[in-house]
């Protein structure tokens, strides 16, 4: 928590800049077929061009040169990755990066039967009902029981578990089963709604076209995590991120909510499969930086990255817009909602 308190006065007080956390796509495969994802719906002309086990290692090289403090791994599905072990070892071991693995857990029990995974602080797991038959049926395998085994696994290894919760008009109901679910199992939860995301590669859009079936009520939503955070201390989803949700997201004139403007493209650094940077986020590209050709350095302190990053949610695009990633990054440019999502939470004991 300190370095977090250490790259906040930096980031305050002097003229350096350095991004809170980061990310890496490491590949747009993905093992399963989930009902809100556009993924299965890009072509693989597109997913095949993956960066190389030594491209991504230079590339964490340089998050770690630049003073970034956590990583995560995400895809697509992480896991298919061969080299996987190898690179959260440079992160987690080399780097002492506080280092992250957002997967489906289907094949997480025998990469931590087999003890591959050196270097691996926590695990954000995905996880929509509290039984099989459901879960199994939207996330298209049958992956339930691996997350189970991947949740105790873990536990006996150290390493924390985030049960990641893709909020539904199916699954709104359940919210409390799983929230109980992860206190038996001694793990985390977050609790985000369903979200409309577009994927833009050479100039395609790639959706889920009738994703508002699918999205909750957002008012229900917001009611409900309130009554389960006074129920759950492990129930990670804050007040903050709550209201930004439930007042319509960032943008809009006039703005949807005051409480906090969209610092996703100063305080989040998210590297695609293919080795690019794109600002001011991942969903909406107004310029994009190849990585692989250009210094990281360089490219985060570049004038047109710096003038994106000044106009937070100005875009029109920003209209609305309530990702949990940029909601999660945007709350550590906050000293309000610094003390709320982390500074409580790691009181707490969850975040240690």
């Amino acid at each position: 928590m300190w370095k977090y308190v250490r790259n906040y006065l930096l980031n305050t007080l002097t003229f350096r800049k350095i991004p809170y956390s980061s990310q890496i796509e490491l590949t747009l495969r993905c093992n399963a077929n989930c009902k809100f994802c556009a993924i299965p719906g890009i072509p693989n002309s597109l997913k095949e061009k993956e960066m190389t086990t030594n491209q991504i290692k230079s590339i964490i090289d340089q998050i770690s040169d630049l003073g970034v403090l956590s990583l995560t791994f995400t895809g697509g599905e992480p896991t298919l990755r061969k080299d996987l072990p190898d690179l959260i070892y440079h992160s987690g071991v080399v780097h002492k990066l506080i280092t992250g693995l957002a997967s489906n857990g289907y094949l997480l029990p025998l990469l931590l039967k087999e003890d591959k995974l050196k270097g691996l602080n926590y695990i954000l797991l995905s996880l929509d009902y509290p039984f099989a038959s459901l879960h199994d049926k939207t996330r298209g395998i049958e992956v339930f029981d691996k997350v189970i085994d991947t949740i105790k696994l873990a536990n006996k290894k150290g390493i924390k578990v985030i049960i990641s919760t893709n909020v539904m008009k199916t699954n709104l109901k359940y919210m409390p089963d799983l929230c109980e679910l992860a206190k038996r199992l001694n793990c985390l939860i977050e609790l985000y709604p369903c979200e409309d995301i577009i994927r833009k590669y050479n100039g395609e859009k790639y959706k889920i076209d009738d994703i508002y079936s699918i999205i909750p009520n957002l008012n229900l939503w917001a009611k409900i995590v309130r009554f389960l955070k006074n129920k759950y201390k492990n129930l990670l989803t804050d007040k903050y991120s709550i209201k930004i949700i439930e007042s319509g997201g960032f943008g809009g004139n006039p703005k949807h909510q005051k409480i906090v403007r969209c610092r996703v493209a100063e305080a989040y650094l998210f590297v695609r499969h293919d080795g690019f940077i794109d600002f001011p986020c991942k969903i909406h590209p107004i310029k994009r930086y190849n990585a692989l050709t250009n210094p990281i350095y360089s490219i985060y302190n570049s004038k047109e990255a710096t003038d994106i990053m000044k106009k937070h949610d100005d875009y029109n695009f920003c209209d609305g817009c309530r990702l949990g990633c940029s909601i999660t990054a945007s709350l550590l440019k906050d000293r309000r909602t610094i003390y709320e999502k982390y500074v409580k939470n790691f009181f707490k004991g969850n975040l240690k």
